[in-house]
Parts: structure tokens; sequence; C-alpha cells
């Protein structure tokens, strides 16, 4: 449960890519966000690919490395990590969509997908899918809620629109998204299918 919940909130350091995407012109925050998704994935390469040079950049990072494989799932040993996965549906974001729908979406992925794990499994007690709980699900659908009511008052998201946003990102972080026998992750399909969702409606 501890390293749980470290992991999930680790991801609120990814509140940088927001607040850069609130305060920058679009040339630099495009700019800020591609250069670290690269970064990260390149990471991700050398990790999966190259034991020796993976074996160098953890001396050189030290206790960053060691707590990130501390925090990391066990999928994520073999495959991307959802730090990756995060900037690269950060990346699709910030280039294809208003900033208005794109701030709001990359907030749903963050929040939503923290309150529905922590109070899950924290005070979960009715499976409805899986290892997903009721208690979970309606966390994440209040915190996207939350997450509106900030974009209405700051970005000027309509209502209605931000609502119907949040039912998709609740629904898409209850029900995973499989293509045939690969399943997509979370980190991409939140933000996406439900920034799509919204900007089609604006």
């Amino acid at each position: 449960m501890k390293k749980l919940i470290l992991r999930k909130l680790y991801r609120l350091v990814l509140l940088a890519v927001p607040i850069i995407y609130y305060y920058w012109y679009k040339k630099y925050y495009v700019l800020a966000v591609v250069c670290a998704f690269a970064f990260s994935l390149t990471l991700d390469i050398i990790r999966l690919t190259n034991p020796a040079a993976n074996d160098a950049v953890r001396r050189f990072f030290g206790p960053f490395a060691r707590f990130m494989r501390l925090i990391a799932k066990k999928e994520e040993l073999r495959d991307l990590s959802g730090t990756t996965y995060t900037l690269m549906g950060c990346t699709i974001i910030v280039i294809t969509m208003p900033k208005m729908i794109g701030i709001t979406a990359i907030l749903f992925n963050i929040f939503g997908d923290l309150f529905a794990t922590i109070i899950g499994k924290r005070f979960g007690r009715r499976k409805i899918l899986g290892e997903k709980t009721l208690e979970g699900s309606l966390a994440c659908f209040l915190s996207l809620i939350a997450v509106v009511a900030w974009s209405n008052w700051k970005l000027g998201l309509p209502w209605g629109v931000g609502i119907v946003g949040a039912v998709i990102g609740t629904i898409v972080e209850l029900v995973p998204l499989k293509i045939k026998s690969l399943q997509i992750n979370d980190n991409l399909t939140i933000p996406i299918l439900s920034g799509v969702v919204m900007w089609l409606l604006s």
C-alpha cells in the first residue's frame, strides 16, 4: 500500500505539464513537453535493451533511479514506464488540442487515477469490475468534477462539456481499453479519449 501511494503521489510531479501549458507560449510548452517525453522514452529504451548502459544511467541518477525502481509496477520492468506513457499522451494533446481542452484532459489523467486508486484501495468495498470498486470510481468522478469546476473558472470550459468529459474519463479509468489482446495504457486513454470528446463538443 505504501508503494502504491508513493507511486500515485509521484504523479503530482506531472502537474508541471499543465502549469507550463497554462503560462507559456505554445512553441515553448510544446518544445518542453516533447523534450521531456523524448528524454523519458530514451531512458526506457536504454533500460529495456542495454543492461550495461542502464547500470551506468542508474549510477548517474543515484537515489532518484532507486526511487523510480521502488515505485515501478512489475509490468513496467518489461515495458515503458507510466511516466513515458503519460508524457506521450501529453505530447499528443499539446500538439493537437486547444489549451482549454488539453489542460483539462491532462488534469483528468493526473487526479482521476490518483483518487480512484487511493480511495479504492483504502475504502473500496463494492467490487464492480475486477479489482475496481464503486468507491474508487466515485472518487475518480468527483475529482474530475473538481477539475471541471477549476477549468470552468480559469479557462472558461463549459460545464456541460466538462461533465461529459468527466463521465468519459471515469468510464475509461474503470474499463481497460484493449485492442485484441493488447491493453492500452490508461495514461494514454484517459486524457486522449476524454479530451477528444470534449473537443468535439466545444
